[in-house]
């Protein structure tokens, strides 16, 4: 268990950006879906179906009991309006706080704090709302500012919170908070400096308004990458400063520990590099132009036609076989509309879940592609929700593992492979490779940005020429060959903007994932038995070691596990096409 003993984050995250990870686009033929939906409405509503007395259900690959279900409201998503809400706004739930710590009142300062924290929440999920708002028009720049403007409203606020409960600690009813909060909280509290904290919320308005620029310039029919390489640079800048605030000894090391929590270092991750270029890297460079052509060769790669309710009839199919828990909860999903898979030239080229804590319930948003790829974009970000559903979040405390958070959701991906004969018929077999190779895609892409980046934010006096010439140096390493613009491709990935060093966490859990192939090949009752053990652990309360261990997947950081995967694809001709 690792509750209370995560450090808060300096600058908490609006949003859970986790989406797209490495898939390879190719759309796919709909024909074999045209009889799925009225298949799985029939299953649905057992009552209208069966004689009376009598329910006909669907054989699930597992039970009941992994998860304890949250108590929410009926809600669907047009109803959750907040609107903005200012620091000014929040200003008087601090001073009732002041106040009742002056009273020396026990229960006026718990109802204080409480109001003051469900207040502070609210405006957090303001700002995840306006967000998805700016997100589905990224060239609206006034939209742009609004959720800009509510994200710093959030950080001022929490700033003033944490200022005012400083303050009681420093006064002559400081038991107060010993009553109310747990040691660790109390720490977080007395150690509040306000001089320290205002240059630190300078820095974060700064980056965010660099990742706000370089979000409208990807909302853009095609990235000036120039433009975005620029903003880049200055992006380091800001991070530096916040690296030296904090008291770190690399940008690398910061992150991985206050936006991030990981139970390694960055020095550890270099492990996954060498498994990456060793073990995974090679598949890529064997399989992927076989594959590219017998895509092409079968048609599959012309236009799909895929709409936002195939993807959904695909999502309920499969879920609804998986388990009543996991069926639950996709029902749930699109029972309140909590998704917008919808497609439009507008909208932030990109994938994530979305945590909405004043009514705790994620929310998943995706830019699709007209392509195959939309099917395992809403798989991926649908175990993301499952685990969200079940668990909930912390919006003041919790800080995630994404490791773990990751492995759950390309875990779901995988989960969904034994659906593929129904779900695409005669292309299943192509596009279980696909998915397969994508999953080897994440380990290598994964672990080559984190050396690009880890390099990059190391890099002393930091230029445009040396920027792409460590890109070139890294690219090469991990076998990939060279194309004319490709020293700019990482300008495409948005993590390397929003949410830097994030991207190791798709390789380590990709590898994982990988072996949770290998038991869905042998027993799937068995592989959604350990799936499901793997995303019933919260991921703010577990790191992937613990998951890994408490269902014998293998730690790839102090196993050399991934020669062994690689050579279990190969041999059981994950990637032959016939």
């Amino acid at each position: 268990m690792r509750l209370g003993t995560r450090i808060l984050a300096l600058a908490l995250c609006v949003i859970l950006l986790l989406g797209l990870c490495g898939c390879l686009p190719v759309p796919v033929a709909q024909d074999a879906l045209d009889s799925l939906y009225e298949e799985l409405q029939q299953t649905q509503t057992p009552q209208e179906q069966a004689p009376a007395g009598q329910v006909q259900e669907i054989e699930t690959l597992a039970g009941d009991g992994y998860f304890e279900p949250l108590a929410r409201d009926e809600l669907d998503y047009d109803e959750m309006q907040l609107g903005e809400i200012t620091c000014e706004a929040y200003a008087p739930y601090c001073a009732a706080i002041t106040k009742a710590a002056e009273k020396n009142s026990r229960e006026a300062f718990h109802r204080a704090c409480f109001e003051a924290e469900q207040m502070l929440v609210k405006i957090d999920t303001a700002a995840s709302l306006l967000a998805l708002d700016s997100d589905r028009d990224a060239t609206d720049e006034a939209l742009a500012e609004r959720a800009l403007r509510q994200t710093q409203a959030y950080y001022d606020a929490a700033d003033l919170y944490h200022q005012t409960l400083h303050e009681v600690s420093e006064g002559e009813h400081a038991k107060l908070l010993s009553r109310e909060f747990e040691t660790w909280q109390v720490e977080i509290f007395k150690s509040y400096d306000q001089e320290a904290s205002q240059e630190s919320l300078s820095l974060s308005a700064q980056e965010s308004e660099l990742v706000r620029q370089y979000a409208a310039l990807s909302a853009q029919e095609e990235l000036d990458v120039d433009a975005a390489a620029d903003v880049y640079l200055e992006l380091v800048k800001v991070r530096s400063q916040m690296t030296e605030l904090a008291g770190s000894a690399s940008y690398a090391d910061y992150a991985y520990s206050a936006f991030y929590s990981r139970d390694y270092t960055p020095e550890d991750a270099q492990k996954i590099w060498q498994t990456a270029k060793e073990d995974f890297a090679p598949l890529l460079t064997k399989y992927s132009d076989t594959l590219s052509q017998a895509l092409s060769d079968s048609g599959i790669s012309s236009t799909g036609g895929i709409t936002g309710q195939n993807v959904i009839d695909a999502l309920l199919y499969g879920t609804a076989r998986m388990s009543p828990e996991v069926r639950e909860a996709a029902e749930y999903l699109v029972e309140h509309s909590l998704y917008d898979i919808s497609y439009s030239e507008k909208k932030l080229p990109t994938g994530y879940t979305s945590y909405l804590y004043s009514f705790d319930v994620p929310f998943i948003f995706n830019c699709p592609y007209d392509s195959y790829a939309d099917y395992t974009d809403m798989f991926h970000e649908f175990g993301h929700w499952l685990a969200g559903y079940y668990h909930g979040s912390d919006a003041l405390y919790g800080v995630i593992d994404y490791d773990l958070s990751e492995l759950q959701s390309q875990g779901m991906e995988v989960m969904f492979l034994q659906f593929y004969e129904d779900l695409f018929g005669d292309d299943a077999e192509i596009l279980r490779a696909q998915t397969l190779l994508n999953l080897v895609y994440s380990v290598v892409t994964g672990a080559m940005y984190d050396e690009f980046q880890q390099r990059v934010y190391a890099e002393p006096d930091l230029t445009k020429d040396r920027l792409l010439d460590i890109y070139r140096e890294v690219y090469a390493s991990y076998g990939f060959e060279p194309y004319d613009g490709y020293e700019y491709e990482w300008t495409e990935v948005i993590h390397n903007f929003q949410q830097p060093l994030y991207y190791i966490s798709y390789a380590v859990s990709a590898i994982p994932a990988l072996e949770l192939y290998a038991r869905l090949a042998e027993s799937p009752n068995d592989a959604m038995d350990t799936y499901l053990r793997v995303a019933s652990m919260s991921d703010e309360d577990y790191f992937l070691t613990d998951a890994l261990r408490e269902t014998g997947l293998t730690n790839s950081m102090k196993s050399p596990i991934g020669d062994v995967i690689a050579r279990e694809l190969e041999e059981s001709g994950a990637f032959d096409i016939s």
